[in-house]
């Protein structure tokens, strides 16, 4: 056995020790069994969930939260890099722009957790 089939059977020893359920379907990507962790679909080896689909428009559907949660992440980054260039901006017209783009960053922040909250959030 090599060292990778071994850190890939250790994760999955681990993950049934911590009460993940091993199932009959494998992972896309590695081949190795899925896990039930949780109630999440899981590769343990790759680390990343897994979403079954049956159709095309599945496929869109089941992504969208995870796409939500990268946006998440892209947008608190740009709220930091906004913040840090406001306070070194000494210009008015730089102040007010940086603030309306904080501000723009901030709805968009609004927006995404509506929908991920099943509130909406197709409105302009």
């Amino acid at each position: 056995m090599t060292a990778e089939e071994k850190e890939s059977m250790r994760k999955m020893v681990d993950a049934l020790k911590g009460g993940a359920r091993m199932l009959s379907d494998v992972c896309p990507v590695c081949g190795n069994p899925l896990f039930d962790v949780e109630g999440e679909l899981r590769c343990v080896v790759c680390g990343k969930p897994v979403v079954k689909v049956r159709d095309e428009d599945s496929v869109e559907r089941a992504i969208l939260p995870y796409l939500l949660r990268r946006l998440d992440v892209v947008l608190v980054n740009k709220l930091e890099e906004l913040s840090i260039r406001l306070s070194k901006a000494m210009e008015t017209d730089e102040i007010y722009s940086l603030c309306r783009a904080i501000d723009y960053v901030l709805t968009l922040i609004q927006k995404n957790d509506a929908i991920k909250s099943g509130e909406g959030g197709s409105k302009n």
